[in-house]
């Protein structure tokens, strides 16, 4: 995967924690307010703020705040450029995320070059490389809070949607510029409301769903600090009750894995 796309994938999950992560208490508009026109065509200039998308936004990211346990599926792509060439090529990718707050989660990403998966049980953090059949394993701090800030910070790692996991520990809508709503959606037979917003590198869209469960469905990324304008995009399947065990955070080697010792960053971020 290129610097490009690892960029994409990585900045994609920061995009949406800034629309999810606000707390202050507030209810979905009701049907008939949802329902409002979309701005004409021509309206949707820098510093344009739709005060129900904007609601939107916190009552989203106030319902999953609640969520102690989920599960969901993410069918992804990745448009970006191929190396340093003006060639724009794209990438496939699907995820599996399980989490169990505050301290556990699985991940699992799969392309069609590789597959990776990652485990953290409270107490310690795996990544395994099952097509390589290699493994590495280290001691991990107490929450998923932390463990975030240490993959990231002492080992590089960057996981797509990770702040899905901690948007209740960062509230804020820092950053945004523009927000409107684009209209009325169906994706994959659920009624959502479309909306859009501008960050100072980023555009980004969230398709959220009607009703009493206000998870996002659809979100596209497209960084504007390239020139090739690369974007993300990923449908997400949510099951917000799911039965999870010890068992699904737990990591057991096969026989035919090898330990390996993961390096260290040694740059201060």
């Amino acid at each position: 995967m290129n610097v490009r796309t690892s960029r994409l994938l990585s900045t994609a999950g920061a995009a949406v924690m800034m629309a999810l992560c606000a707390q202050t208490p507030s209810a979905l508009a009701q049907e008939s307010t949802s329902r409002t026109a979309a701005p004409p065509s021509g309206t949707t200039v820098k510093g344009t703020v739709d005060p129900l998308a904007l609601e939107a936004l916190k009552s989203m990211g106030n319902y999953l705040n609640t969520l102690q346990n989920f599960e969901l599926h993410a069918t992804a792509s990745a448009q970006t450029g191929l190396g340093d060439m003006d060639l724009q090529v794209h990438i496939g990718y699907e995820s599996t995320y399980r989490v169990q707050r505050p301290n556990k989660f699985y991940v699992e990403l799969k392309s069609d070059r590789t597959i990776r998966q990652y485990f953290y049980d409270g107490k310690t953090f795996t990544i395994n490389v099952p097509r390589q059949n290699y493994h590495s394993t280290v001691a991990a701090p107490s929450t998923i809070a932390q463990m975030i800030r240490v993959a990231d910070v002492d080992y590089g790692i960057s996981l797509p949607l990770i702040d899905l996991f901690t948007w209740a520990e960062d509230p804020g809508l820092d950053g945004i510029e523009t927000v409107i709503r684009v209209g009325f959606a169906k994706i994959n037979g659920r009624e959502t409301d479309h909306f859009a917003y501008r960050g100072p590198d980023l555009d980004w869209q969230l398709w959220i769903a009607r009703g009493e469960v206000p998870v996002p469905l659809k979100i596209v990324i497209t960084d504007r600090t390239d020139t090739l304008r690369p974007s993300y995009q990923a449908e997400l399947t949510w099951n917000t009750s799911p039965q999870l065990t010890a068992r699904d955070f737990a990591f057991t080697p096969d026989a035919q894995s090898t330990p390996i010792k993961i390096a260290k960053n040694t740059e201060e971020k």
